[in-house]
């Protein structure tokens, strides 16, 4: 989970074996950078990072990481010709899966005399949407100083889980030998993949962005509880009562919680708290606010504390295939009638160089894709002092028009809270990416 071990091979854990997806990085760089400097600053983050050293072996029994035996992380130089070419590229490296005989990293560099684009692609078994602003950064600020990137000693998911053992460890066992028979039985059908996801982007200017922080600290709560009772609002609005019951946040564990993630910083696996939704409605907008930034924290100490048992339960389990995970996702698919949860990834204010820079990131996006699952949420994060919002859906999950109209209530909700704070008459607009 984020590497593998120093010199001995390693055996994926069972969720590293489930996740089938990349995660990419685009980011707009205006200034000279080299080809060669790029490559150099590419070679010193693999270099670092233990995970993007080692290749996947297929055995019998499952995958093993290989470590320090991946050749140098491949990338592709394409002329740009105009300011959208970056997206045929996205959608291209979105949907190429990694092989097992190459890194779990790889570039794309679209170049021009004034402006040029970089977009990063990982796997997701190694990399989360907050993990790869780690190997963003590091490239950028490779590319313009020769500070040493440390290597660290890998950890493993017996590194997260500890001396943690079960209270009834009989009747733990017994739940997983009754599930990994249940496993045997799924055939390893290989089904053609669904539509891919599509993508919503958007973006609150600064007078909006900044009104609502002033407006979050006056009322004493976060933005991410804001967004919560405004996402809330939005999905009954347009949902009615087939909205879901639960909006799922994710959480980064890194943030010392745990000891044995203090030097591996491309980790997986962290959780995420619920809130429950449709309850937005029946309380004012910052009464719901500070009841959600109350109970957030509790819940954030809950779930890392689960995190040990729920990693040990899982290395109970059997790895399963991809195949086997996609006729199983199917089959629920079929049994949903309508969307039971909604996923929101706030990644904070993201910072991706400093002022001694020799050129500007102008921009900057996060595209997620998974191959055996079906994704609907938003990514939302604040880059260059403007809130960004990413809707992922794909089509089965909710149509594009559904989700614009979710985009329009949204905004709305929060224009309204920022128009009476500000006592400002008429509309902050969104302007869309």
């Amino acid at each position: 989970m984020g590497g593998s071990g120093a010199g001995m091979r390693r055996k994926l854990s069972t969720i590293e074996h489930l996740l089938e997806g990349n995660v990419t990085c685009f980011v707009r760089l205006e200034g000279r950078v080299t080809i060669p400097r790029l490559r150099s600053a590419l070679a010193r983050v693999q270099r670092k990072h233990p995970a993007l050293r080692a290749l996947i072996r297929e055995e019998q029994d499952g995958l093993y990481y290989e470590p320090d035996s991946a050749g140098e992380i491949p990338m592709r130089i394409v002329p740009r010709a105009t300011e959208d070419d970056y997206r045929d590229e996205y959608r291209i490296e979105l949907t190429s899966r990694f092989a097992y005989d190459e890194p779990q990293l790889r570039a794309v560099w679209l170049h021009s005399e004034r402006e040029s684009d970089l977009l990063l692609t990982t796997s997701h078994r190694i990399c989360d949407g907050a993990s790869i602003f780690i190997l963003v950064r590091e490239v950028l600020q490779s590319l313009y100083t020769d500070d040493g990137l440390i290597p660290y000693e890998p950890i493993t998911v017996r590194d997260i889980i500890g001396d943690y053992q079960p209270p009834r460890p009989w009747k733990r066992k017994a739940v997983a030998c009754l599930l990994n028979g249940l496993l045997r039985l799924i055939p390893n059908l290989d089904m053609a993949p669904e539509k891919y996801e599509y993508f919503l982007e958007w973006k609150a200017d600064r007078a909006l962005s900044d009104a609502l922080k002033q407006r979050c600290r006056a009322e004493g709560v976060s933005v991410h509880a804001a967004v919560l009772v405004a996402l809330d609002r939005a999905l009954s609005a347009v949902f009615n009562k087939k909205s879901p019951k639960w909006i799922d946040s994710q959480i980064d564990p890194r943030r010392g919680r745990f000891a044995a993630l203090k030097d591996d910083t491309l980790f997986l696996g962290g959780g995420s708290f619920k809130v429950r939704a449709g309850q937005a409605l029946e309380a004012e907008f910052w009464s719901r606010a500070r009841a959600i930034n109350k109970e957030i924290p509790g819940q954030i100490d809950q779930e890392v504390a689960n995190i040990p048992a729920r990693l040990h339960f899982f290395e109970m389990l059997r790895p399963i295939t991809g195949n086997q995970l996609h006729v199983i996702m199917r089959i629920l698919y079929a049994c949903t009638k309508k969307v039971s949860q909604f996923a929101l990834s706030n990644l904070g204010n993201v910072v991706l160089s400093d002022s001694d820079a020799p050129f500007r990131v102008k921009d900057m996006r996060l595209y997620v894709h998974s191959f055996r699952t079906r994704a609907l949420g938003w990514i939302t994060y604040t880059f260059n002092g403007e809130m960004r919002f990413c809707c992922v859906s794909n089509e089965k999950c909710m149509s594009p028009s559904v989700a614009n109209a979710l985009k329009h209530e949204f905004m709305i909700v929060l224009e309204d809270q920022v128009v009476q704070s500000a006592g400002r008459a008429g509309e902050i607009a969104a302007s869309t990416v």
